[in-house]
């Protein structure tokens, strides 16, 4: 599995049956999508499983949510899922992040 970005200048490009477009990133799980698309230059190819939770779209993001058993993820708007999503990871992080300014 890898993360496909699209640098081209197409509004949106469909390959392989899937929709790219440019700036977001895309989870690839097939090798042989993943083997055509590295000999395109349009194509930035990330193995790094680490993807910023704002980069990803509502459904990678919900996608994400059912894999990690969110209650309620399908009601979930896209900053409510990244609230959830970031209280989970921080929960198996240690308390290291004290350092933010606190929210009014």
């Amino acid at each position: 599995m890898a993360y496909v970005t699209y640098r081209g200048t197409n509004a949106s490009l469909t390959l392989h049956g899937i929709r790219f477009e440019p700036r977001v990133s895309v989870l690839i799980e097939s090798e042989s999508v993943l083997k055509k698309l590295r000999d395109q230059s349009d194509f930035e190819i990330r193995e790094e499983k680490v993807v910023p939770l704002e980069d990803l779209t509502p459904v990678q993001l919900k996608d994400k949510a059912k894999a990690l058993e969110v209650e309620g993820f399908s009601d979930m708007k896209k900053p409510e899922l990244i609230k959830a999503l970031t209280a989970l990871e921080g929960k198996g992080q240690s308390d290291a992040n004290t350092d933010d300014p606190p929210t009014t």
